[in-house]
């Protein structure tokens, strides 16, 4: 037994010399070069590709099957003379008895120089496109005609057991051309390194690059570090310890230099169609933001689920940072203190912020704010939140270049000058209103715009399809509240505009001075205005003015004319004394004034104004022509005399004007409607040759009486019937 043991272990040694002296034969009396032609050759049947190999083929047969390449160029074989692909020097090589346990052991993979020369001509069609084996027509017998047979080798390839030590990519570039569009990217320095690619088992990844692109100029260098580990059986591939250092610069960021980091764990998941990139932390510039990103159904409408958390970061800072201009503001401190949280929800086309804490420069905000569609750039919001001061982000207010001019006077200007006219320079951006699509709300505690501060605040606005409806607008202010509904359709041709406005309780007076306007009333005013207008400035919007608005003020009064002083003074003069003291101060207050205007082509006209003055009502009809600027306006003045509580005897009034209305008539310009007022002489004139007719016949009756006496009345009436009185 030990001599059979002894002679197969010499049988052995034998057959193991014997074939590594074979071995060593083939190595050193075979020559590849030799058959580098009948190599090109199968690479044009095979693969469909012109192959080059400029240099020498260096091999290994056992322990490994190995092969060394320099000097390796791949072309379309219908185009040779085009470059795909270069290969400065290539070298791999493969475990042979393993592959007798279908395990495919393969040593360091090396690539250097590596060249590719991606173009897709102006058909949309890749110069790669032409690579590989021609496919056999499908079987029309099979189901569908799918071609069961290619996919054969892939389900067999995965029966192999591959393992391979190390890749190493180095001075690599890529260079993508797109003639139809004109983009050209370029992908340069590039190294690739990994540890051991065993599947199930995490290996390390190193790359290295430098991303060009001209459409926009840009210049990006890409830094990664990870662990990755893949499983082809589930088609599950991992990415830990992720590390992407991102450093860019270009037209995008006015040549500055931008620096990012992203650190987090990947997940693709083929088989349950998930993505995931977990314990996320970004960083640009002085922005730092954590959370997690989850995209699912990736094989059909891929849905998306997260959070995302920003902490306090400088907003100006970071517009400067990516090389944005940086908007001026009337606080230049604005936009200093930003953060936000929010839960993350929408698809490939949409995403939106739920749940949002929004906190800017102290004013909290929270709710919803996202694009719906990005190419549409759909925006959604519906915010609520505390005070916010809206003047602090606008742009500063220019610097009168002379000195302010003086505040317009009590009662309006005194100036007979024309107005300057109406401005027929286009005030909105058509075209940009016609393109937005905005659904949202907004609710504050507090707004303060325009150096008035709307106590709460709540809008409403929908955007679409070329029309732009504001369909809430209200807030407390000057004492009352407001509420505004707008439309502006900017499909119609000259635009169209629609406003409804209702002011309840506002002081009228705080109005005039919040807006520098000439103090010319005071008082609680309601309003009810609801106007139609066509066409884009303000000169075409008082040329087509249409509708009608309703309006009251109580406990007011008209300020720079004192019409009870006036009308005083005139009964005096009639009664022939004098008053005893001034009466009423340099204004004519009411109790009220209220009226309707209908308005037709720009014209505002009245005819049912009526207001409440103490001595005397006042009844009113006339006309504004707002494209002139222009009133004409005639008040009725009904004396009833001085009925306070203590009367002054000169103020008296004879019974014979008790009933008659006194004519005034405020005649010219807007600008100086108060002083515009003045009697109306030819009214006066017939009022007072009515008052002398009445005088005559008061004498001729009083004379009948005295005559006739109980016949008096009889013949009294038969005089007024001829008279027609």
């Amino acid at each position: 037994m030990k001599s059979f043991a002894k002679v197969l272990g010499l049988v052995i040694f034998g057959v193991v010399l014997l074939a590594a002296g074979l071995l060593f034969f083939l190595t050193r009396m075979f020559d590849p070069n030799d058959y580098k032609e009948d190599i090109q050759q199968a690479a044009r049947e095979k693969a469909n590709i012109e192959l080059t190999l400029g240099g020498d083929i260096g091999w290994s047969l056992f322990p490994w099957l190995g092969i060394e390449l320099k000097d390796v160029g791949i072309a379309p074989v219908g185009a040779p003379d085009q470059s795909l692909a270069q290969v400065g020097n290539m070298g791999l090589g493969v475990e042979v008895l393993p592959l007798l346990r279908r395990q495919l052991r393969m040593s360091d993979v090396i690539l250097d120089s590596v060249s590719l020369n991606l173009i897709k001509d102006e058909q949309g069609v890749g110069n790669w496109e032409s690579i590989g084996p021609e496919r056999e027509p499908a079987d029309p017998q099979s189901p569908e005609g799918v071609d069961v047979a290619a996919d054969e080798p892939e389900e067999a390839g995965r029966d192999f057991d591959v393992a391979i030590e190390s890749v190493r990519i180095t001075n690599a570039r890529v260079r993508y051309e797109d003639e139809s569009s004109g983009q050209l990217l370029q992908l340069e320095d590039v190294n690739l390194t990994t540890g051991a690619l065993i599947e199930g088992q995490p290996f390390d990844v190193a790359f290295l690059g430098l991303l060009i692109t001209e459409q926009p100029a840009m210049r990006v260098r890409i830094d990664l570090n990870t662990v990755a580990q893949f499983d082809f059986g589930l088609d599950r591939y991992q990415l830990e310890a992720v590390d992407l250092k991102v450093d860019a610069s270009g037209e995008p960021f006015s040549g500055r230099a931008l620096s990012m980091q992203l650190q987090g764990d990947g997940l693709l998941d083929l088989g349950a169609q998930i993505a995931e990139l977990n314990q996320l932390r970004l960083s640009i510039a002085d922005l730092r933001a954590t959370g997690q990103i989850r995209a699912s159904q990736l094989d059909t409408e891929m849905r998306l689920d997260g959070r995302l958390d920003v902490a306090d970061f400088d907003a100006r800072a970071l517009l400067a940072a990516l090389g944005q201009d940086v908007p001026e503001t009337t606080r230049s401190g604005a936009l200093e203190s930003v953060s936000l949280g929010a839960v993350l929800s929408g698809s490939s086309t949409s995403l939106m912020l739920n749940e949002l804490k929004l906190l800017v420069d102290g004013t909290p905000l929270a709710g919803s704010l996202g694009i719906a569609d990005f190419e549409r750039q759909a925006l959604r919001f519906d915010l609520s939140g505390g005070s916010l001061n809206l003047d602090d982000y606008l742009p500063p207010a220019e610097e009168p270049a002379t000195e302010a001019p003086a505040q317009a006077p009590a009662g309006g200007s005194r100036s007979d000058a024309a107005p300057e006219g109406w401005s027929d320079d286009e005030v909105l951006p058509l075209q940009r209103l016609a393109s937005l699509d905005i659904d949202g709300k907004l609710a504050l505690e507090e707004l303060r715009l325009t150096g008035q501060t709307i106590k709460p605040f709540a809008a409403a606005i929908v955007a679409r399809d070329g029309r732009i409806q504001v369909e809430r607008l209200d807030g407390g202010v000057f004492g009352g509240r407001f509420s505004v509904t707008a439309e502006i359709d900017t499909n119609r041709t000259p635009v169209s505009l629609k406003v409804a406005q209702q002011l309840t309780g506002m002081d009228s007076l705080a109005v005039q001075q919040a807006y520098d306007m000439g103090e010319q009333m005071r008082g609680r005013l309601d309003l009810n205005l609801n106007v139609t207008a066509s066409g884009n400035s303000v000169k075409r919007w008082m040329d087509t003015l249409n509708g009608s608005a309703r309006f009251n003020v109580l406990e007011g009064a008209l300020i720079g004319v004192n019409l009870e002083q006036q009308m005083c003074q005139a009964i005096a003069l009639v009664n022939r004394k004098t008053l005893a003291e001034p009466r009423g101060s340099e204004d004519t207050p009411f109790s009220s004034l209220g009226g309707s205007f209908s308005i037709a082509n720009g014209t505002v006209t009245s005819r049912d104004l009526v207001a409440a003055v103490p001595g005397m009502g006042v009844k009113g009809r006339g006309e504004i022509v707002l494209p002139e600027q222009r009133m004409d306006y005639r008040l009725g003045l009904l004396i009833e005399g001085d009925k306070s509580a203590m009367p002054d005897p000169a103020c008296a009034v004879n019974e014979r004007y008790v009933g008659v209305e006194w004519p005034i008539r405020c005649q010219g310009f807007l600008h100086n409607a108060a002083s515009s007022c003045g009697v109306d002489t030819d009214g006066v004139k017939r009022i007072a040759g009515q008052l002398l007719g009445n005088e005559a016949q008061r004498k001729v009756e009083e004379k009948l009486e005295e005559k006739l006496g109980d016949q008096a009345p009889a013949v009294r009436d038969a005089i007024r019937g001829l008279f027609n009185r």
